[in-house]
């Protein structure tokens, strides 16, 4: 089925333990906001993080096949609902928790919390490449519950490929690694550091502008980082803000960072409060401007995601089995709740 202008896939990645079997998809009508015949495309065990090389139309998922774990890719086609599995590579005996893709379509990246891992396999055509380079991290911090070994939550690519920055909760540390001569090297000396208890979870960047933002979890803050490829300090900190409110006295727990397509508004969530917050960003300094904080429409907003019209906003609420659509407000970035769909433990969402 060939898609009309209004209309965009999405892919919905899950856990599978209940209902869910797998990856989803379904249509956003750009036009309404409704979400439309949500389907599975592919039947899966724990599909938590997906990433999208959309060039190629390949997308790639941490997964569980056969009591193994690692990254399956799939490709798939405009004219029919389904994705068709391309490759996986199995090498894990627990889930990876994150994966993105470089650029270049050339590097998939999967993070493992629980293993302490970091993979960077090469891709051809989709095609996930034996012999990846691993990168463990050392150390703990403070929190005994959560911070007891190293936790990779996350890693990418900097937008100009030159490094990648994994974000580990469990040290609060960035870990700055280069590949170098068809080696993967660890750079000690641009790592940045977290003050004790801050669990960095995610991090994201600006398309147009050199600043990157990190997101924590267990204070629930954004950190503001300018990008100097060519300096001793690649990351520098120019402000550390609340996720929420000041007035908010309750559990914390950061989850999800995107900025909108237009670089001036950053969003994230908070699964201790079940919302989703708007910042403004100037676009000279990159310093943030906490706005407003809104109920995400569900329980645990584990991701979110803006729709590639910038029009939208497809909130993804695991323990309430629901995606919540809010429009954005092209002027100032404030969200308005439109509707509410049913889809089984939603982790992850991406769109075509």
């Amino acid at each position: 089925m060939l898609l009309h202008k209004n209309i965009i896939a999405g892919f919905i990645g899950t856990y599978t333990d209940n209902e869910s079997e797998g990856i989803y998809r379904f249509n956003l009508n750009t036009d309404s906001g409704e979400i439309e015949e949500l389907h599975l495309a592919y039947k899966i065990d724990n599909p938590t993080y997906l990433c999208l090389d959309k060039e190629n139309h390949i997308i790639y998922s941490s997964c569980k096949i056969n009591k193994k774990c690692g990254v399956a890719s799939f490709k798939y086609y405009k004219e029919t609902n389904n994705l068709h599995l391309i490759n996986y590579n199995l090498s894990e005996d627990k889930q990876p928790c994150h994966v993105s893709i470089d650029s270049n379509n050339s590097l998939l990246l999967s993070s493992n919390y629980h293993e302490n891992k970091m993979i960077v396999y090469n891709t051809l055509c989709g095609i996930i490449l034996n012999y990846p380079f691993i990168d463990k991290h050392s150390g703990s911090s403070i929190n005994p519950e959560r911070q007891e070994k190293p936790h990779i939550h996350c890693s990418i690519m900097t937008n100009d490929n030159k490094y990648i920055i994994s974000v580990d909760l469990g040290i609060d540390k960035l870990i700055i690694s280069e590949i170098q001569n068809n080696k993967l090297i660890q750079r000690n000396d641009l790592n940045i550091s977290f003050p004790g208890r801050t669990g960095p979870r995610h991090i994201t960047y600006c398309k147009s502008k050199p600043f990157y933002y990190v997101l924590s979890e267990l204070t629930s803050e954004v950190f503001a980082f300018k990008y100097n490829p060519d300096s001793d300090i690649i990351l520098e900190n120019i402000q550390t803000i609340s996720n929420l409110s000041e007035d908010y006295e309750g559990n914390k727990s950061g989850a999800a960072i995107h900025i909108h397509n237009n670089d001036k508004f950053l969003y994230t969530s908070d699964r201790g409060n079940n919302s989703l917050n708007l910042f403004y960003i100037d676009s000279n300094t990159g310093l943030l401007k906490y706005i407003n904080s809104f109920d995400c429409g569900g329980d645990s907003p584990r991701d979110f995601r803006i729709d590639p019209s910038g029009k939208y906003i497809i909130c993804a609420n695991e323990k309430s089995n629901n995606l919540s659509v809010f429009s954005i407000n092209q002027s100032n970035g404030d969200l308005a709740l439109l509707n509410s769909f049913t889809a089984p433990s939603p982790t992850c969402i991406v769109f075509d």
